[in-house]
């Protein structure tokens, strides 16, 4: 079974279980002096919160946490903790998903094994995430989000904590955690409840699963291990999957990926595709009897290791570089989960995989290189790998399943995070459909995008002086946007394609309200609710 670093269960009740090691409470600012009421909860509970609230041991502002020791009676919860929610104005889904990881962070902290959190009073409709209109029922929606953050706030990646660690782990194997078993308690848990709490944990589950594998160094996966990983990923959740190797890619025409992994000779690049047929009849409507519907492509970079080639990078960090497969991981997440959800819409999903190493094989600036649809680049930054693997993916992806729509996700450009920083992933097409889908999407997942310009008339930064058609580089001057432009030679004329650079929102140096430090799983929402969203 596949590793998502948490060993947490979920469930809900109209009342709180006996015995808890703790019982947990949100709190807006503002929350006026003794006017907490909450039925599940005793009095003698509402009062210590009331004192909290009033002598402003908690101000409510977001992720603050306080924890209390409660009076020993017989069955009664050991500790409250009280976490603070931020300004009521602008209370959503993305609130309470941010609360919910900061509990379970400490719950992780003081290896609670029984915790109850009391959910607050919910509007009829609440936005995924601050200032956006993206307004849907409260309750599956709430649900969902605090479900996504027990599991976001529970990871903890310990695959390769040794003997050294205090629980270390002189194995292979995870070091072995007993599971933390979280109930989330309100008035009336119904089928419809419990069903978004399942949902919340999967989606939460599929990105502590692209979390786990970005994690892994580049001596543990490179592209043949991760085509395990998937055809590992396939059997146990039910998805095809097809594993391209470098001999099938060189006589497919594959010049790009192939190149970019010939510096590696023992592990070699691999193209993975892992598909999701949908739910029987759900995704057929309007087609002929027996013909397959048209997919939705998803394509994500997995470099599982850049050196830069032979245009190498500096010495400094670039042992951040294994997460230049978070794009291919964000893919493995949202497959997952399709799988686990059984969405109606037809879905594939490509890793293009390879490792960029310097070697006497590896390939070089100057190199001309024809791809899988006939198009030549000239190579003048071997660091500029990345766009390489995806072009013969998207290409072949296209030709070869005809899709409705296509979407890619890559840690592409340093580019987009000195225009946008780390918080916001840049996004690229010139479908406004597409667009005004993915930023819905975005809106309730509460991953920011921005739309950066592309179109037709850009495609001449890209030409090739050397006899080639493009060249792979043309310097620094609007690189992010560079990327699409080269990207866009690859996609047939006419099919809904957006383009992601997610470098600045991949991995994270500092702990933030959901994340520790290290790979995000960033996307894997967006594409979840996407793809949703397209099957209603």
């Amino acid at each position: 079974m596949l590793e998502t670093s948490t060993r947490i269960k979920i469930d809900i009740s109209s009342s709180l279980p006996r015995n808890l090691d703790a019982v947990a409470v949100l709190i807006h600012k503002q929350t006026p002096a003794n006017a907490f009421t909450s039925s599940p909860l005793s009095q003698p509970i509402q009062s210590t919160i009331n004192r909290i609230i009033t002598t402003k041991i908690n101000t409510g502002k977001s992720d603050m946490l306080t924890m209390q020791a409660l009076d020993q009676v017989k069955g009664e919860p050991a500790r409250l903790i009280v976490i603070g929610h931020g300004n009521p104005a602008k209370f959503s889904a993305a609130c309470l998903r941010e609360s919910a990881a900061t509990l379970a962070r400490e719950v992780n902290k003081q290896k609670f094994k029984q915790v109850a959190l009391v959910i607050p009073d919910l509007p009829d409709l609440l936005p995924g995430s601050p200032d956006t209109d993206s307004l849907e029922p409260a309750l599956p929606s709430a649900l969902g989000a605090l479900a996504e953050g027990l599991e976001l706030g529970s990871f903890d990646f310990a695959l390769y904590r040794g003997s050294a660690s205090s629980n270390g782990n002189s194995g292979r194997a995870p070091a072995s955690k007993s599971v933390t078993q979280f109930t989330l308690v309100y008035e009336k848990p119904g089928s419809a409840a419990k069903l978004a709490v399942q949902r919340g944990q999967i989606i939460g589950k599929g990105q502590n699963i692209a979390r786990t594998i970005a994690f892994r160094p580049g001596n543990d996966i490179n592209p043949p291990a991760l085509a395990q990983v998937a055809q590992e990923l396939g059997r146990e959740v039910g998805l095809k999957v097809r594993v391209l190797d470098e001999k099938q890619m060189q006589k497919l025409g594959m010049g790009g990926i192939v190149a970019v992994g010939s510096g590696s000779r023992n592990t070699p690049p691999r193209m993975i595709v892992l598909e999701w047929p949908g739910k029987t009849g759900s995704s057929s409507k309007g087609k002929k009897a027996g013909r397959q519907p048209a997919p939705l492509l998803v394509v994500g970079k997995a470099i599982t290791f850049d050196t830069g080639g032979i245009s190498i990078k500096p010495a400094a960090n670039m042992q951040r570089m294994i997460f230049d497969k978070c794009g291919g991981m964000a893919v493995l997440g949202l497959m997952y989960v399709a799988a686990q959800l059984k969405l109606p819409q037809r879905i594939v999903g490509i890793l293009a995989s390879a490792e960029n190493h310097i070697s006497q094989t590896a390939y070089r600036p100057g190199d001309i290189l024809r791809f899988v649809n006939g198009v030549t680049a000239e190579i003048t930054n071997t660091d500029a790998e990345g766009r390489l693997v995806l072009a013969d993916a998207l290409a072949w992806g296209c030709q070869t399943y005809q899709p409705s729509a296509v979407v890619d996700l890559a840690t592409l450009t340093g580019g987009v995070v000195v225009a946008l920083g780390k918080s916001i992933a840049g996004v690229m097409t010139m479908d406004d459909g597409l667009m005004k889908q993915m930023q819905q999407a975005a809106d309730r997942a509460d991953e920011k995008i921005w739309r950066l310009p592309l179109n037709e008339d850009m495609k001449g930064m890209m030409k090739s002086d050397m006899g080639a058609d493009i060249v792979n580089s043309a310097g620094r001057e609007a690189h992010p946007l560079q990327g699409a432009v080269f990207l866009s030679y690859f996609v047939p004329q006419g099919v809904p394609w957006l383009h992601m650079d997610i470098a600045g929102v991949a991995d994270t140096e500092k702990q933030t309200s959901l994340y520790v430090k290290g790979a995000t799983g960033w996307g894997v929402r967006t594409l979840v609710q996407w793809v949703s969203n397209r099957g209603r």
